[in-house]
């Protein structure tokens, strides 16, 4: 260990002759800690936020829907493979859908929801639908009736519907039960025919507005229900990187004659404000910085001024300005490094906390019911070298003024110094 370090760390430890500057020292670490867990914390939660977000998004949704509604297309299968075809290094899934809004009973309640018909074996070479489904095993039943109806064989007279858990929740509904939906081709909606479907697993995204609305079904049972006869709604694509969905879109709008949208122009205005919040979350993270750095330069000019009559003495013994300069920028350093191992070890602590015990409730503003937390170790680490960089920039100031303290002024100047 070079004197320089040793003694820079020996200014900041409690002496006999000295225990008020011990204090200063040990609250500069403690703001520079909290400091460094806020932003953490903060930066952890939005990355995590975000993340979720996205996940979910591409949990529920295909990386590129194609639809033309409400005609729909009547030969799905030989445009799937189409697509394939002209775009084999992007696709790797198409599959068929059908989509309807119409309004669900049960009992007495009545609720708008959105009925979508699919094929699960298909749909899982776009994205699984088992992974949100409770059972997993209700995507069985669904496909048997896709194969049931491939196959010639009638639909059971009451086809399978897997229910988003917020709708469930609306209709005080339950798995076993059966509920009823309206023919949206009726006009009048009081006399209207009602069909009954079973309800044989919940659907849940963790996106409230999917699940307070959606059900899924086979598509032979929505084509039956809703007179589609053979035809769909739309084909829904998945890439093999979903982050190219932008890309590969426009090259799709230039061949199909079809109305296209990708799955990041969902909910774009969110991920936009989100980008803005990341801004404010800047400054406001900026200023947390600035205020420990401030406190680091009050700590280090306090020891500077306390420590006339020592820099005096050891220029007296042959150190050189550039020795005394070090020896209180790492002072600094000393004070950035301490507080950033406790910030990030508090950011932890509460980071867990918060994954844990999920004290937070959401609005329905944000989608998410619960407060998502992400541990990026490069946030950690990020956050600790900023703060570590704020701190020796905050002491170097006055290490210069330290370095450029005469002797004999020294000796005159703080003769209680110890």
């Amino acid at each position: 260990m070079s004197v320089t370090t040793f003694m820079a760390r020996r200014y900041l430890q409690a002496g006999r002759s000295n225990r008020f500057f011990s204090w200063i020292s040990a609250l500069t670490i403690a703001g520079v800690a909290i400091g460094v867990a806020a932003m953490i914390v903060v930066w952890s939660v939005i990355n995590g936020f975000e993340a979720e977000l996205r996940r979910r998004f591409l949990a529920a949704n295909a990386h590129i829907m194609a639809y033309r509604f409400p005609s729909g297309i009547s030969e799905p299968d030989g445009l799937a493979q189409q697509i394939k075809d002209d775009f084999p290094k992007d696709v790797v899934g198409v599959a068929p859908f059908t989509y309807y809004e119409t309004m669900a009973r049960k009992d007495s309640v009545l609720h708008a929801t959105l009925v979508k018909g699919t094929s699960p074996i298909l749909r899982e070479s776009v994205q699984s639908l088992r992974a949100i489904t409770e059972p997993p095993e209700a995507m069985d039943l669904i496909q048997k009736e896709v194969d049931d109806a491939a196959a010639g064989k009638p639909l059971p007279d009451v086809p399978t519907v897997v229910v988003g858990s917020g709708l469930l929740s609306l209709l005080d509904a339950k798995v076993g039960d059966e509920v009823s939906l309206l023919d949206p081709k009726a006009g009048d909606t009081a006399s209207a025919p009602m069909k009954a479907f079973k309800i044989r697993g919940v659907l849940d995204t963790g996106l409230k507005h999917y699940d307070n609305k959606q059900m899924v079904m086979s598509i032979p049972a929505a084509q039956r229900f809703f007179g589609m006869g053979r035809r769909v709604t739309g084909l829904e694509i998945g890439l093999k990187d979903p982050w190219t969905s932008t890309e590969v879109l426009p090259r799709m709008e230039e061949k199909y004659d079809l109305s296209l949208r990708e799955w990041q122009s969902l909910n774009r205005p969110l991920f936009e404000a989100m980008q803005m919040e990341r801004v404010v979350i800047l400054l406001i993270t900026a200023l947390v910085a600035a205020v420990a750095g401030f406190n680091i330069l009050t700590t280090i000019f306090v020891a500077v001024s306390q420590r006339q009559r020592d820099i005096s003495v050891l220029k007296a013994i042959g150190a050189t300005n550039r020795q005394i300069l070090t020896l209180f920028v790492k002072q600094g350093a000393y004070v950035g490094v301490v507080g950033s191992v406790f910030g990030m070890g508090l950011a932890f602590g509460i980071s867990k906390i918060l994954q844990r015990y999920q004290f937070i409730d959401l609005p329905d503003l944000y989608l998410l019911a619960r407060l998502p937390v992400s541990y990026d170790w490069w946030v950690y680490v990020g956050v600790s070298v900023v703060s570590l960089f704020i701190a020796v920039m905050a002491g170097l100031f006055p290490a210069a003024l330290a370095a450029r303290v005469d002797p004999v002024q020294g000796f005159r100047g703080n003769e209680g110094a110890g």
